[in-house]
């Protein structure tokens, strides 16, 4: 608009100017949300929510991502190869919020981005430290990670940063322990470990790895082949006795032997490898030679239903599980939006009205600017 001032003409330069650069900014503003939404919308990788369940498929090398709410299969999370991830056995998000990734075939410790699955590097190298078949893997109170030697019959400590070799942190045959398989933190801050051919749960001074005594001594309620173990909710021990086929709860405290929690066999359960309390407090168990993750009620151990059903996602030999509760959840190039913590997704497509309604906006404010 021009406007005269004492009679001369003034194109009030500096505020044509100023609403010019305002229109432009805001458009450049849109532009760039629209197609940052657009790129994230059509990428189309696998996202991880806050609730989501990881299961190591160890006999086709993969880790699968299934809903955390449904057990319906999302995606591949990482794709194993016979020369890389051979044989996927324990799963931890460490410290740094990536995925640590126990491997059979090829003796260490592989680390994956925990938001993107992409592969980092070899965390724990080949045999270092003396590693011989990993199994379970733990990050403890030190942050640093604690690995079930199988093989060796010890458990070995690592540098939490860096992956170098600490220590063997629980010497070979420590308390009698032969072939380590699950590994536990307990509430009393000491480290508790299955030995799968001595059917007990030995405990280890948490800060020392010193010998302190069979926690769950041999046998105790029937226990064969203990595999995963677990402090649950209410504070005590659960176990997966794999020869038996069931779960066993003994006192958090004493050791002493409380119950079948779940019966054998119990909705089929088939060679209980694994085991974890959910988001919802319930009880989720791997069965191995059924390939299917089954679920129980958390208080109870009432059989609730197949979480997993058998084979969904082409799942071989379920090992691990984990829910991912602690991890950055903007991923994979991501299609959704969440937030540490949180169950909650948003589909970033569902945004783009929204950037859609803020453009119509500002193009309203500007023209209303130009006509005062």
């Amino acid at each position: 608009m021009f406007k005269f001032n004492n009679g001369n003409l003034d194109v009030s330069p500096k505020k044509k100017d100023s609403r010019i650069e305002r229109c432009i900014f805001g458009h450049m503003v849109m532009k760039v949300f629209m197609i940052v939404t657009a790129v994230l919308v059509f990428n189309g990788a696998a996202v991880i929510r806050a609730s989501d369940l990881l299961v190591s498929s160890s006999v086709n090398n993969k880790v699968l991502l299934y809903d955390g709410e449904s057990g319906d299969f999302i995606d591949i999370f990482i794709q194993g190869s016979f020369n890389e991830l051979n044989g996927p056995t324990g799963l931890s998000f460490g410290p740094d919020m990536n995925l640590y990734v126990g491997s059979f075939g090829t003796n260490d410790v592989l680390r994956y981005n925990g938001s993107t699955a992409e592969f980092i590097d070899a965390f724990v190298s080949f045999g270092g430290g003396g590693l011989d078949i990993p199994f379970y893997l733990v990050f403890g109170p030190d942050g640093n990670l604690y690995v079930g030697s199988f093989g060796s019959n010890q458990v070995l400590r690592y540098n939490g940063a860096t992956g170098e070799f600490v220590d063997a942190f629980v010497p070979a045959r420590s308390g009698g322990l032969d072939n380590p398989w699950g590994l536990a933190f307990g509430p009393d801050g000491n480290l508790y470990v299955s030995s799968f051919i001595t059917n007990e749960v030995l405990r280890y001074d948490g800060t020392t790895g010193e010998f302190i005594n069979a926690f769950v001594t041999s046998g105790t309620g029937g226990l064969i082949n203990p595999t995963c173990i677990v402090f649950g909710p209410d504070s005590n021990l659960y176990v997966c006795s794999r020869g038996t086929n069931n779960i066993l709860r003994y006192e958090g405290e004493t050791g002493d032997f409380i119950d079948d929690f779940i019966t054998p066999g119990s909705g089929g359960l088939d060679g209980p490898f694994s085991l974890v309390f959910g988001p919802d407090d319930n009880l989720y168990v791997s069965s191995f030679n059924s390939n299917q993750v089954l679920r129980y009620n958390g208080t109870t151990g009432d059989f609730i239903d197949a979480f997993v059903t058998s084979g969904s996602g082409d799942l071989e030999g379920p090992f691990f599980l984990i829910f991912a509760e602690e991890i950055p959840i903007l991923s994979g190039g991501g299609c959704s939006l969440s937030f540490i913590g949180s169950s909650t997704a948003i589909p970033l497509y569902l945004l783009i009205p929204v950037f859609i309604l803020i453009r119509r906006f500002w193009i309203r404010y500007t023209i209303q600017k130009k006509k005062s």
